[in-house]
């Protein structure tokens, strides 16, 4: 290999180890859907926001009607999925007594 040659690939390594990766802007984190059977522990309805007591988990309605014929200490059916981070409600069913 010649001095040129060297030189060329040097150049070359360097060149390609100065790139930034790019990420896209905006781009939010989804996960896959979770089921679980939980107790409704407290209703926050104008934050569309229903607390179960286990995990202690917090969840998030999207539209203030899933939230409808629901009360505290009742259990529940629901299908929720993390967007952004944030619990959000896909489909809450409450269970028979």
């Amino acid at each position: 290999m010649n001095f040129r040659s060297l030189v060329l690939a040097l150049l070359t390594v360097l060149q390609c180890a100065s790139v930034q990766p790019v990420w896209a802007q905006g781009s939010s984190l989804v996960l896959p859907p979770e089921e679980i059977e939980a107790t409704i522990q407290s209703i926050d309805r104008p934050e569309n926001r229903l607390v179960l007591v286990e995990r202690n988990l917090e969840v998030f309605a999207t539209n203030p009607r899933q939230l409808d014929g629901l009360s505290v200490g009742q259990k529940v059916r629901l299908r929720y999925q993390q967007q952004s981070g944030k619990p959000i409600i896909l489909i809450v069913a409450p269970l028979p007594k």
